[in-house]
């Protein structure tokens, strides 16, 4: 019974003992001695239980073209390009919808044949993709055009697009090839 005892004894001692210093904290903080840091994060920044995150992000399609129109048309499909040549790239995501939101952010990173990585999009937090909807998920077509500089040698190219929905904590990465020729009659041959 004395080890029971004193066991209880022990933990309401430890109990006190927190309670006490929180309050002295506490009073700390308001008369203005301590003086807590500043965030902008919620104090329970924690999804303890992700319900209703559940959701896909998919590309569906994914097409090289020499020019892409308003309507996101692919126009002559071609994964072959004479350095210079401006490069057009369309795909659709599908993403499922948080919330009757839904917001995708993509990246990309064009490789040399070396695997050295030649132009960097990085757009982190800027949006490319910002809307409602009332349906469970939504196919969204992104059309972007590249440069390539006349300086860049003939070869296997690679784009990396990296495509997140941060309201599903989903992410993922698309590699695609294409390939630099300097013969501009061997660039619409596939």
């Amino acid at each position: 019974m004395d080890k029971k005892g004193s066991t209880v004894l022990f933990v309401l001692i430890i109990a006190v003992v927190v309670v006490l210093s929180s309050m002295a904290v506490l009073l700390l903080v308001r008369a203005g001695i301590l003086l807590p840091q500043a965030t902008e994060e919620p104090i329970l920044n924690t999804e303890f239980l992700p319900v209703g995150r559940s959701g896909e992000l998919v590309v569906r399609e994914f097409e090289f073209c020499e020019r892409v129109d308003r309507d996101f048309q692919c126009f002559i499909p071609t994964a072959r390009f004479v350095p210079g040549d401006d490069i057009a790239v369309r795909f659709l995501v599908e993403s499922g919808v948080y919330d009757g939101a839904i917001r995708l952010v993509r990246n990309y990173q064009l490789r040399a044949p070396s695997g050295e990585v030649i132009v960097s999009l990085d757009a982190k937090n800027s949006y490319s993709f910002d809307g409602t909807s009332q349906k469970e998920k939504e196919t969204i077509a992104f059309a972007d055009l590249f440069t390539t500089d006349n300086t860049f040698q003939e070869g296997t190219y690679t784009l990396d697009i990296f495509i997140e929905n941060p309201l599903l904590n989903k992410q993922l990465t698309i590699s695609k090839k294409l390939v630099l020729v300097r013969q501009e009659a061997d660039v619409h041959e596939n």
